[in-house]
């Protein structure tokens, strides 16, 4: 899922790669964001400065009261960058040491407030290690979706921002589990559970929209956080995603085999204070759905 900030703070539009499973083939110089809640993100730079901040008017926003409202920037002088800090509450931090304008280099870790962003230069060694790394506090190594750690930290934020614009149900959570598999894993065993899973998960990537996160939860449950969605589109797409499993057979080594799923969900609401209160919604209706039939969506209580 990539995105791109159009800002009007004298910088101009900056791409960032939040997985850094599409970014191969980076060659030039760029930041990866190794702890925070960007955690894996990638900027790449070129000539236009990248202001780093917690406004939203920000080149690279990190929505976190650590962090000042315009904290720092990057910028390119000749054939090199600097890290510039613009009079932060907490200050920027090089390598652990508080700077006010210094050039960076190849492997700098750059500290803003409790994020942490390093800097590289081409294809280092020390880059792809770092990506190696994220890749595996981020993703799941089955389905390739977010882990279940990640996946909350991203809820907890996008929460956060969605209560403050509580009625327009800016945020929505899909809670899907496959029905049955304890059967599956008991007749086939757990080489062809594993098989069915990620089956299901690439019947879920292609029908889900593409700025959804979709995280494993754990076994065979997943989340799909649905940002700027109603209660009611987001109904529509779980219904659209349990027809989807129930008409695919999944192609295993025991031959195919048909599943479904249930899915429960919830939207942020005036009774959401927090990201446990969505998940305890969003579960409850999935208690629902299997309870009701199985193979269905439970958007109510």
């Amino acid at each position: 899922m990539s995105s791109s900030r159009n800002q009007d703070f004298g910088t101009d539009r900056q791409t960032m790669v939040e997985s850094t499973q599409r970014a191969e083939g980076l060659s030039r110089p760029r930041l990866i964001v190794v702890s925070g809640v960007l955690l894996g993100s990638q900027l790449e730079l070129g000539d236009a400065p990248v202001v780093i901040g917690r406004s939203g008017e920000c080149s690279l926003v990190m929505a976190h009261p650590s962090v000042s409202r315009v904290h720092c920037r990057i910028y390119r002088q000749g054939n090199r960058y600097l890290v510039e800090d613009l009079g932060s509450t907490n200050r920027t931090y090089l390598n652990g040491k508080p700077v006010v304008c210094e050039e960076l280099r190849d492997g700098d870790q750059i500290g803003i407030g409790s994020n942490s962003i390093k800097y590289f230069v081409g294809a280092s060694v020390e880059a792809d290690y770092h990506r190696e790394l994220i890749d595996l506090a981020i993703y799941d190594s089955l389905t390739g979706f977010y882990n279940r750690r990640h996946f909350r930290s991203l809820l907890d934020d996008e929460v956060g921002k969605a209560r403050a614009a509580v009625e327009t149900n800016a945020l929505c959570l899909l809670m899907v589990d496959l029905d049955h598999f304890k059967d599956i894993n008991d007749r086939f065993g757990h080489l062809t559970g594993d098989q069915v899973l990620g089956g299901v998960a690439q019947i879920l990537r292609e029908h889900a929209p593409v700025d959804a996160a979709i995280g494993r939860l754990g076994g065979e449950e997943f989340a799909l956080m649905l940002r700027e969605s109603t209660l009611v589109g987001a109904a529509e797409l779980a219904k659209t995603l349990c027809a989807a499993v129930a008409a695919r057979a999944i192609e295993t080594r025991e031959g195919s085999i048909a599943t479904t799923i249930s899915i429960g969900v919830a939207a942020v609401d005036g009774a959401t204070q927090t990201a446990s209160d969505l998940l305890r919604c969003a579960d409850a209706r999935l208690y629902r759905a299997k309870q009701t039939g199985r193979n269905r969506a439970c958007a109510t209580d």
